[in-house]
């Protein structure tokens, strides 16, 4: 019984994390087309910038969870590659992340999925912007803050497949043991999330 509730447990994360994963690179593969004509430099190096966060997907991402250390360069390299579309002038980035990235795992793509949302709906080029991530080790738990401006895409959804089922994911892994606080008002949106620092898998 025990095999097959891990089993099935098993396959609801993988089809989660596949509902998940073509939304996100289907997003970072339009910032890369919308280079091309732009400037055919800054695409080469947005190439270069997928390709190191596929080489992390491809070997880390089958697990329900992967090292944070995986998880924040994979933020890093997202990054780097938008700053190449947007003017530094306009938009204000910044990123505070804990110096020791040992000995502790997550689950793939949740935080990487707030930072793309942040860039998605909180970027514009026509207005100052900014976002603002924050990753720190507490005692017993990994705490990740993400707050950005507001500047909405016409006729798009914010909270739609991708949050739901983050909180799928996060219900699954960790049951009632993790925080996922979401707040938008005065013109920003801000999401705070607590985990557990050596998660066990809740199976149900």
């Amino acid at each position: 019984m025990k095999e097959l509730q891990a089993e099935n447990l098993s396959q609801r994360l993988e089809s989660l994390r596949y509902q998940i994963n073509p939304h996100f690179f289907m997003n970072t593969l339009n910032n890369i087309h919308a280079l091309v004509d732009i400037d055919p430099e800054k695409a080469k190096e947005s190439i270069e910038e997928f390709s190191k966060m596929m080489r992390i997907l491809l070997y880390e991402g089958d697990s329900p969870t992967i090292p944070l250390s995986k998880e924040l360069d994979f933020i890093e390299h997202f990054i780097s590659l938008m700053r190449l579309r947007y003017p530094e002038d306009s938009v204000h980035i910044e990123t505070i992340f804990p110096e020791d990235r040992s000995g502790v795992s997550v689950p793939p793509l949740v935080m990487a999925s707030f930072v793309e949302n942040a860039f998605k709906h909180g970027v514009s080029y026509s207005a100052d912007s900014f976002i603002r991530i924050k990753v720190e080790r507490q005692e017993n738990k990994v705490v990740f803050l993400c707050s950005n401006s507001i500047h909405p895409v016409e006729g798009d959804e914010r909270h739609g497949l991708g949050l739901e089922n983050i909180r799928k994911r996060m219900a699954l892994l960790y049951g009632n043991s993790y925080t996922l606080s979401i707040d938008e008002n005065s013109g920003r949106y801000d999401v705070l999330m607590a985990i557990p620092s050596q998660p066990e898998i809740q199976l149900s």
